[in-house]
């Protein structure tokens, strides 16, 4: 919005600056009101002088204030409104409204504008395009009334106030917000397809290198395979620095809340630091949290928590030289029956930042010299990183430093009390044999990844089938049974979640639950989450751990859990098998229509229908413990996405979702017949 000085008014103030007119604008009708009924009250000719007065104060009004018959003809009007449509009183009298509005709009603003008045006594608000002698469209926000005097044709008294302004600043402010939204839609997928096409590649340089660790090779070749490993990991740590920040600055970087032993944590992440500490010469002493009582556990996240911590001392390794000394201590601050606080410093003797850079060394690219990535490496998100993770956990960072002295750099954080949960454990590859014998479809566009994938599976003892691409992956699952499917997400045609889709809708029930694993480039949550709700049952990121990938897998082909599990139901029951039986009865009848409304719904892309049906039966598939339902009941829910492959998610979630609940259906007679 313009001030009279001709300020931006920021979005907040505008919306205030409306809200203020829009009240003067009801005041302005309400005092334009009650003149019109006196008005009206003094319409007998012993009180004419009275008339002449009222109308004497709706024509000296500084709001535009009119009044018209119900098919739009004006019958007065005050000088407020004449001047705005810049024409004579005396020319608009007898006007018919479709005179004043803007032609494009004749044809559907101004029916719907008169037809508000077909019912008496409604106060009524809204805007009205007008256009003055200069031909300039003006928009009015007005407040009008019809009213009924006894013994008179019907009319409408209009007050209205000029907000073109206003209008042209929110319509300004809403392309700003679509242009800002569409640029960062425009920045995640270059994100998006930049992660892709570094990991894919990456993925083969680091999976090869692994295979070679486990041949024969010489001294120098083992040192020239470590150089290819190390330079892969540099590579791989640059790149999540850039999507870090990105999910940072777009607000989507989400914290795990799980429970894990703080020093423990912290001490492990610090380990190859000090290896790497000793190999440089520095003198390296690490004190964490050494209290006397222990500490209990916390809830957090333990891997971003040590991010920061490995960027500070990563920092002071980089950049203290030779002969130097660093030191990390750790300390409890404060406790209380639900919250710890903690503080960590890290010390070193490096070469110090300039005064003049203190203010600004968190913030994003910045670094202490012109030079310094010249020098020293790094692309200078690292702190800004810290600071933003640091500040996301409740907590605060600052730094002191001296050229030529070194650098402190102190963070504190908060974290709540773990409630006696466990920290799952890292995991460890150690082959079990669960995964021998076992029948896998790698489906991968790129051959050199799909040789990675090959080779690792083959030492677990798996039997591998290949496809390039999801025609020729469907084509297989048609021919043959599989234990697990391994999918790329990004592949030319048809995607990884399409394909998956397509898979859930074959109509063998085994072969359209087979558990699908994706092994994907993309390291953005919301999409890992988006092909979990597809269909997909896990997702690895690429460049993967051999560790990670086999657990993935163990845990795909254990035993599933039961269909459905009455538990809640009995709770209620409170030992009265009549209850449970009427219960069982109840879901038996009630459940399959639902399921079928579904299905025609989903045949029909009514998907807004469909999320209903899911709601209404969504309490009944809780309350049952109805088992591998989650996700399809959570896509189906949300809001339909443009495009065909939400469609084709959408219509897998749909089978998957009564396949399911027909199994249990079937099993819940059997549940009847034993509990009666």
């Amino acid at each position: 919005m313009t001030t009279s000085s001709g300020l931006l008014l920021a979005p907040a103030d505008a919306a205030t600056r409306i809200a203020e007119l829009e009240q003067a604008l009801h005041a302005a009708n309400e005092r334009a009101a009650a003149a019109e009924r006196r008005l009206t009250e003094a319409s007998a000719p012993s009180n004419g002088t009275a008339a002449a007065g009222d109308n004497q104060l709706l024509y000296d009004l500084p709001a535009p204030v009119a009044t018209h018959d119900l098919q739009g003809r004006l019958r007065f009007c005050n000088l407020a409104f004449a001047l705005l449509l810049q024409r004579p009183i005396a020319n608009l009298l007898g006007r018919s409204l479709d005179e004043v509005v803007p032609a494009a709009e004749q044809a559907q603003v101004l029916p719907a504008y008169l037809a508000q008045f077909n019912v008496a006594g409604q106060q009524l608000t809204g805007q009205l395009p007008i256009l003055p002698a200069d031909k300039q469209p003006r928009q009015l926000l007005y407040r009008a009334q019809r009213l009924d005097p006894p013994g008179q044709a019907s009319y409408v008294l209009l007050c209205a106030l000029d907000v073109t302004e206003q209008v042209q600043t929110e319509a300004e402010l809403r392309r700003s917000k679509e242009k800002a939204e569409a640029s960062a839609q425009a920045k995640e997928a270059f994100l998006a397809n930049l992660s892709h096409e570094i990991r894919t590649p990456m993925n083969g340089v680091l999976g090869m290198a692994r295979q070679l660790t486990k041949t024969p090779l010489d001294q120098g070749q083992q040192e020239l395979l470590r150089i290819i490993q190390t330079s892969g990991e540099h590579l791989l740590a640059v790149l999540n620095e850039v999507l870090d920040m990105t999910k940072i600055s777009s607000a989507r970087l989400e914290l795990e809340q799980m429970s894990f032993d703080l020093r423990e944590s912290m001490e492990q992440a610090l380990q190859p630091l000090a290896v790497q500490a000793a190999e440089k010469g520095l003198l390296f002493h690490a004190t964490l949290l050494l209290q006397q009582e222990p500490l209990p556990r916390v809830m957090g996240d333990a891997y971003r928590l040590n991010q920061v911590l490995i960027n500070l001392v990563s920092n002071a390794i980089k950049f203290t030289p030779a002969g130097g000394s660093i030191s990390i201590g750790g300390y409890l601050l404060s406790q209380t029956d639900t919250h710890l606080t903690t503080g960590f410093r890290i010390t070193d003797t490096g070469i110090g930042i300039p005064e003049n850079k203190l203010d600004h060394i968190f913030e994003d690219f910045v670094q202490a010299g012109t030079d310094t990535a010249r020098r020293y490496g790094g692309t200078g998100l690292g702190l800004g990183i810290a600071r933003a993770l640091v500040e996301q956990m409740g907590g605060a960072i600052q730094v002191e430093s001296q050229v030529g002295s070194g650098s402190t750099f102190q963070f504190t954080v908060t974290l709540p009390r773990a409630e006696g949960a466990e920290i799952t454990p890292r995991p460890v590859l150690t082959d079990t044999g669960a995964l021998r014998n076992r029948r896998v479809l790698v489906v991968e566009d790129n051959s050199i990844n799909r040789e990675v994938v090959r080779r690792v599976l083959q030492e677990w003892g798996v039997h591998v089938d290949e496809a390039e691409d999801g025609p020729a992956a469907l084509l297989l699952h048609a021919q043959n049974q599989y234990d697990v499917v391994l999918m790329d997400i990004q592949m030319p045609g048809m995607s990884g979640a399409e394909a998956t889709a397509q898979i859930r809708l074959h109509s063998d029930p085994a072969r359209a639950q087979v558990p699908v694993l994706a092994l994907t480039a993309n390291a953005f949550r919301s999409d890992l989450d988006r092909y979990l709700k597809a269909g997909i049952n896990d997702c690895l990121t690429k460049p993967f751990k051999e560790e990670e990938f086999y657990h993935k897998l163990v845990a795909l082909l254990r035993t599933p859990a039961p269909l459905y599990d009455l538990e809640q139901v009995y709770e209620l029951a409170d030992g009265e098998k009549a209850f449970v039986q009427r219960m069982v009865r109840s879901f038996l009848v009630h459940i399959p229509p639902s399921l079928h409304q579904m299905q025609t719904a989903a045949a029909a892309e009514h998907w807004a229908n469909v999320a209903k049906l899911v709601h209404h039966i969504k309490p009944n598939l809780v309350q049952f413990g109805v088992a591998g339902v989650a996700q399809p009941v959570q896509l189906l829910m949300e809001p339909p996405r443009p495009g065909d492959e939400d469609q084709q998610c959408r219509a897998a979630a749909v089978q998957q979702l009564v396949r399911q609940v027909e199994r249990v259906l079937d099993e819940l007679v059997e549940e009847l017949s034993a509990v009666a």
